[in-house]
């Protein structure tokens, strides 16, 4: 058995994916428009929404707002700028999560963001 992977097997989308979705904390992609592109199964699950439900919505709806979030972490980034972190509210759920911004450039331009929203534990 050829235990060698090349890097183009290693890194696939449906590995990517399959990776993501076992994480327990809830990732979020979106473009420079804060459209959503994609979610993993935790964020399914604190939002009570299927990706396909997600999927071309804005970002910021999945907080209940109908413009981006005065404080967003999105608006706020510069290139080479360090994360930022902020404390988000779960519509419905109430739960409490730290929420930083990954941001992924081409050409200088800002091309996705990864939500990355981790739960916040009660004695935090």
């Amino acid at each position: 058995m050829d235990s060698e992977i090349s890097k183009d097997e290693l890194y696939t989308e449906k590995l990517m994916n399959m990776i993501l979705d076992i994480v327990d904390d809830i990732i979020i992609i979106h473009d420079s428009c804060h459209t959503v592109i994609w979610m993993n199964k935790a964020a399914e699950k604190a939002f009570g929404k299927s990706a396909d439900q997600v999927i071309g919505r804005k970002c910021y709806s999945l907080f209940g707002n109908t413009v981006s979030c005065s404080d967003c972490v999105v608006n706020q980034m510069n290139v080479g700028s360090p994360q930022n972190v902020k404390r988000r509210i779960i519509p419905g759920t109430n739960l409490v999560c730290d929420c930083a911004a990954v941001p992924y450039y081409e050409g200088g331009k800002l091309k996705l963001v990864v939500q990355h929203l981790r739960p916040v534990s009660d004695g935090q």
